[in-house]
C-alpha cells in the first residue's frame, strides 16, 4: 500500500530498510539511547522513527560534548536559507553561514575544489570521537546530500565519500545508499562531485519545501527506479556482510511488492540488473574479508554461499582479473 503522504510503499520500505533499521537499533543499544517504541511498520512510521533516532543520536553525541544539539527547527531553518540560493555553491555557502552562526552546535560546513573537483566537507567539531559520533556525521553528511539533489533537482553522482575514521564494516548497508566508492580514514567527512556540480541552479521554490522537509532526510527510501537499485543493494550488501544467504530475484521483487518482470525492468530503467548488484555485494563483502585476513580463502567461500574455494577464486577472478589471494 502506498502512503499518500511520502509515496512511498509500505511493504517494500519497510522489507527494504531492515538492515538500516537493525544498525540505528544496535548503534543505541551500544550507546545506552532510550529507543523510540518498536520498530517502524510502516512507511510513515519510518519516517518518524528515522527523524527521532537521528535527534536522539545527535543529542546523545552533542551531549558529550557539553552543549545542546541542532533542534528540527533548526535544521528547517538552515534548508530554508539554502533554497534563497541561485546555485548550489551559493547554497552551500548560506549553509555554512547558518551553521557558524551556531558555533559549536551546527558544526563547520565549507565547499572547496578545483575546476575538475568540488569538495562538501562537514566537520561536526567533535570534541570526542566514538562510535555513536560516526554514526551521526554519516547520517549528517547523507542528509547533506539529499538536500543538495532535491535543490537543483537532479541526482548528483558523487566521485568519492570520505567517512573519517570508521573502523566498523556495520554500516556497509547504510553506506550503499551513496552509490560510490567510501574512503575510510582521515579525519574528514565529504563529499566529492565534478567541478561544474556548484555551478548548477536552485530549481526548488518555497512551495516545494513542505512536502520535502515533511519526509527530510528520508526521502531516498522511496521505490522508484534509483530507489529500488539503492534498495535491493542494501539488502544484498546486508545479506553477503551477515552470510545469511543473498536471496533470490524472485524472493526480493516479492519483498517489495512486484511481479519479478517489474522487478527486472525497474532494475534495468535504473542502469542495472540483479546479477550485477549481486556479484557487487560479493566483491565488496569479499574485499571486506580479504583485507580482514582472519579468514581461508574456504571459510570465506562458505561465508558468501559458494560451493567450494575452487567456485570461489573462479567468480573472484572474472570480477577482478586477479586470484582472490593477491
Amino acid at each position: 500500500m502506498v502512503d499518500a503522504a511520502t509515496g512511498m510503499d509500505d511493504t517494500a520500505v519497510v522489507q527494504s530498510i531492515a538492515p538500516l533499521v537493525q544498525l540505528l537499533q544496535q548503534e543505541l543499544t551500544r550507546a545506552d539511547i532510550a529507543q523510540p517504541s518498536g520498530p517502524p511498520r510502516s512507511a510513515r512510521g519510518f519516517v518518524r522513527w528515522y527523524i527521532e533516532v537521528a535527534q536522539s543520536l545527535e543529542a546523545h553525541v552533542a551531549g558529550r560534548a557539553g552543549h545542546a544539539p541542532m533542534s528540527r527547527g533548526e535544521v528547517e531553518l538552515m534548508c530554508r536559507c539554502a533554497l534563497t540560493g541561485r546555485t548550489l555553491g551559493e547554497a552551500i555557502a548560506l549553509c555554512g553561514q547558518y551553521c557558524a552562526s551556531l558555533y559549536p552546535r551546527g558544526g563547520h560546513v565549507t565547499l572547496r575544489g578545483t575546476a575538475s573537483r568540488a569538495e562538501f566537507v562537514l566537520d561536526s567539531l567533535r570534541t570526542e570521537q566514538s562510535a555513536a559520533s560516526s554514526l551521526a556525521d554519516i547520517m549528517g553528511l547523507f542528509g547533506f546530500y539529499q538536500l543538495f539533489q532535491w535543490l537543483v533537482g537532479v541526482e548528483l553522482p558523487l566521485e568519492r565519500v570520505c567517512i573519517g575514521p570508521v573502523g566498523r564494516e556495520d554500516v556497509l548497508p547504510f553506506l550503499k545508499l551513496f552509490r560510490t566508492p567510501v574512503l575510510v580514514g582521515g579525519d574528514e567527512y565529504a563529499l566529492q562531485f565534478a567541478g561544474g556540480a556548484p555551478d548548477l541552479p536552485v530549481v526548488r521554490s518555497s512551495a516545494d519545501f513542505p512536502a520535502f522537509f515533511e519526509i527530510f532526510p528520508c526521502g531516498v527510501f522511496h521505490t522508484g527506479r534509483e530507489g529500488l537499485r539503492q534498495q535491493v543493494a542494501a539488502v544484498l550488501a546486508a545479506a553477503a556482510e551477515q552470510g545469511t544467504g543473498l536471496p533470490t530475484q524472485a524472493e526480493l521483487a516479492a519483498t517489495f511488492g512486484l511481479s519479478l518482470s517489474s522487478f527486472r525492468r525497474r532494475l534495468a530503467e535504473g542502469g542495472s540488473s540483479f546479477r550485477a548488484l549481486r556479484e557487487e555485494a560479493l566483491l565488496e563483502a569479499a574485499l571486506v574479508m580479504l583485507g580482514r585476513g582472519d579468514r581461508s580463502i574456504a571459510g570465506i567461500a562458505a561465508h558468501l554461499g559458494f560451493s567450494d574455494g575452487a567456485s570461489f577464486r573462479r567468480a573472484f577472478r572474472q570480477w577482478t582479473g586477479h586470484a582472490p589471494t593477491r
